[in-house]
């Protein structure tokens, strides 16, 4: 298996934390834009359209004749291949909705962190403080669960995982007045597969969340 992205967290986060919870060897290729003020990507754009994809893009993930793009797609691809997650129709649908919810939460930090840098110093407070009604969301849709689709984690969860420790990680009182959603992040760091994934100092958990262009790393 290859997986291929920037060399940053972003949007490969989740899916190398759902191989790595599955204990699957892959290649990482990865890609990374010079610096400014030109932050060069040709690195990446060069070679775009020669690898076969068929909707070329970043994060790209090959296993054997299986030539994926996009985050979710992938996650969904290794976790049926893997048989991890809900196998009913409704259960499905509702973590569908849930990861396309998340993708709306995350595109407001995202926003602000490849903004300018006085964009970032005057409204980091006020996206935190809009991003509260999506965090009530997720801890009502959570629930008593240990995991979003239950007592086992699924690709939606290392989705949400990575959204939510974004926002911590913006700002570390963000998840203050969600306990359950802190709690969440402690249990999805307690998978005994990815003890080795979160202690590394060699793992991707060390690069930044964002590209050298953005004014929050």
């Amino acid at each position: 298996m290859k997986l291929g992205y920037w060399k940053i967290r972003g949007l490969a986060e989740p899916i190398r934390m759902l191989l790595q919870y599955l204990e699957q060897d892959y290649e990482e290729v990865v890609y990374e834009c010079g610096d400014g003020p030109d932050f060069d990507k040709t690195c990446w754009f060069n070679i775009k359209f020669t690898l076969g994809y068929d909707f070329p893009n970043l994060p790209y993930f090959e296993d054997g004749e299986v030539k994926l793009t996009q985050t979710i797609p992938i996650l969904n691809y290794i976790c049926s291949k893997n048989d991890v997650g809900p196998s009913d129709a409704k259960s499905i649908a509702a973590l569908d909705m849930c990861i396309h919810f998340l993708m709306d939460l995350n595109m407001a930090n995202v926003r602000l962190c490849y903004g300018s840098a006085e964009n970032l110093a005057a409204n980091r407070g006020a996206t935190v403080a809009g991003a509260q009604p999506g965090f009530k969301q997720l801890a009502e849709f959570l629930g008593g669960k240990s995991f979003l689709g239950g007592d086992k984690p699924c690709g939606t969860d290392f989705f949400c995982y990575e959204v939510l420790d974004r926002w911590v990680r913006l700002e570390s009182y963000s998840l203050a007045d969600f306990p359950s959603l802190t709690y969440y992040l402690e249990r999805v760091r307690a998978l005994p597969t990815l003890s080795k994934y979160f202690s590394s100092e060699e793992s991707t958990r060390t690069w930044p969340l964002n590209n050298k262009m953005a004014s929050f790393k």
